[in-house]
């Protein structure tokens, strides 16, 4: 696609092609660097030096995985989102033209400290009441950084060919103009605050432990949001310390937990986080996780379906399943539709994918989709969207938990957590969920009421008593006895057997499942109570 022309001028695309040649980027090298000194490091030193939307570019890269190396995403990954706060009088002046109000007379008090990013400005404050809010707003300087800046980063192909060879050209132009989507989103403040009220609902009916902030419509716009402070502890402060630490349990279990999280509003909710930020990201009491604000997005309910099923045949390792899932969501590729499935049989992290690869669920993903975009496929804006989100999750995951695949087990989470939530619903009524509650209150009591018989028979004291003649009601329940134990057993060759045909099936074994299961429920309910099946 081919941009307008806005605000370009001379001086400043010279400007910015003696940047990159001076660090050995440009089209011409002026100045020879040193031979350790990678091309991913020396266009990170370029885009901090080319200024906010150079260096906003360069971390919207670092999330795309399809598009380069995992080594060099991480690189990108590490240019600085934060700038100089603006002056509290210009704060002053941004909320009384937004709000209508000076921040004096709209809180009852505004702390003139601020965190401030590349995209926004965000204060604390508290309400008349009492309540602590954060008080975020868009920068902005950064409109007319974009008019001046935005045509000019199609001149990064010459430095991102090394980094991604020599097909950086053919997804350039198209990254640029997702990377001014992606700006336009991240600057809807508006668009945030309807994507947060949407997850509040999504965590409220799906029972996981996800909080989302109240959003203040009175106190926001488009351009400024104001939403309550939650309790908690950010995320990075249970990133281990130091290179190749390890955080223990607790961070693990928070890896898992994060992954799972967000898989299920990827897949099944309405919004999920795709600039996922680990200060947007924080650990409250309770087990419970919250996402405070960043960039989110939403796929249609279709896409979510592909992605679900990419996801299971990728974990179950089944290259045919998981291509025809992942390419229901592209477009392009070779003309005869063929070539993708045997590429991914054969990628090994460890071999395709760098130095920073693994082999962990991640890896093979990331794979995936640089093997796709090698062989011409083109991700839709919806896939791009996961994609993104994706990429950061890992990142995130992978730094609470170096030495484990938090992916794979939130995977895994999550798909147990839908099977049980399916059994619920078939089997949704007050008298069965009444019955229910009754089975699994004397399933509780049956250990303990088993180690009491066994102790009394190894003591002497328990006195069994044979009878030739059995009466009808003992034989009655003798029968329920065994069709109990029958039941039991057909439930534990359901669950294993729908583990391993999940490869083959995918969503539909875990459909089967639920129904089996719950049938047998049923049976074993009918048995205990002394009934005839």
């Amino acid at each position: 696609m081919t941009r307008p022309v806005r605000g370009r001028t001379r001086e400043r695309r010279d400007e910015v092609a003696r940047h990159l040649a001076a660090l050995g980027l440009g089209s011409a090298k002026r100045f020879p660097q040193p031979a350790e000194e990678s091309p991913g490091l020396r266009l990170r030193a370029a885009l901090i030096e080319l200024g906010p939307v150079f260096t906003a570019f360069g971390r919207y890269l670092s999330s795309r995985a399809d598009l380069l190396p995992e080594s060099e995403c991480l690189i990108l990954a590490t240019l600085p989102d934060q700038r100089s706060p603006l002056p509290l009088e210009s704060v002053r002046e941004l909320l009384l033209l937004a709000l209508g109000q000076p921040p004096e007379q709209l809180y009852a008090a505004f702390d003139p400290a601020a965190t401030a990013t590349l995209v926004w400005q965000e204060h604390r404050a508290r309400l008349a009441g009492g309540e602590p809010v954060a008080v975020r707003f868009v920068r902005p300087e950064l409109a007319v950084e974009l008019d001046r800046d935005l045509d000019l980063l199609p001149l990064l192909g010459p430095a991102l060919a090394p980094l991604a060879g020599a097909g950086s050209g053919s997804w350039l132009a198209a990254a640029v103009d997702d990377f001014a989507a992606a700006t336009a989103a991240a600057t809807d403040l508006g668009g945030q605050a309807a994507a947060l009220a949407a997850m509040r609902q999504d965590g409220a009916s799906s029972g996981l432990t996800l909080a989302v902030p109240r959003v203040l419509p009175a106190l926001s716009t488009p351009v400024v949001m104001t939403r309550e402070e939650l309790p908690g502890a950010a995320l990075e402060t249970f990133f281990p310390a130091g290179a190749g630490a390890s955080g223990g349990p607790w961070s693990a279990d928070l890896a898992v937990r994060l992954c799972q999280v967000w898989l299920r509003q990827a897949c099944f909710g309405r919004a999920f986080p795709v600039e996922l930020e680990v200060g947007d990201v924080r650990v409250l009491p309770g087990d419970r996780m919250a996402w405070t604000g960043g960039t989110f997005g939403s796929v249609p309910p279709m896409t979510r379906e592909s992605l679900w099923e990419y996801l299971l045949a990728a974990a179950a390792h089944d290259p045919e399943r998981a291509c025809a899932a992942l390419v229901r969501e592209m477009d392009g590729g070779p003309a005869d539709g063929h070539g993708l499935p045997e590429r991914l049989r054969q990628l090994v992290p460890f071999r395709d994918g760098g130095w920073a690869a693994r082999d962990d669920l991640a890896g093979y993903l990331f794979l995936h989709w640089r093997c796709a975009t090698a062989m011409g496929y083109r991700p839709r804006p919806p896939l791009v969207l996961f994609y993104r989100g994706l990429t950061r999750l890992a990142a995130a995951a992978r730094r609470l938990a170096p030495g484990r695949d938090a992916l794979r087990e939130g995977l895994e989470a999550t798909r147990f957590a839908n099977g049980l939530g399916d059994v619920a619903r078939m089997l949704d009524g007050d008298a069965m969920k009444q019955a229910l509650g009754t089975y699994a209150a004397a399933m509780m009591a049956m250990p303990q009421r088993l180690n009491e018989l066994l102790t009394l028979a190894a003591e002497g004291r328990a006195s069994i008593k044979l009878e030739m003649v059995e009466p009808p009601s003992e034989r009655r329940r003798r029968d329920s006895s065994t069709a109990a134990l029958a039941a039991v057993l057909a439930m534990v060759a359901v669950i294993l057997i729908a583990h391993h045909l999940a490869g083959i099936l995918g969503p539909w074994a875990e459909r089967i499942a639920a129904v089996l299961l719950g049938a047998l429920g049923v049976f074993l309910l009918r048995a205990l109570s002394g009934r005839e099946p």
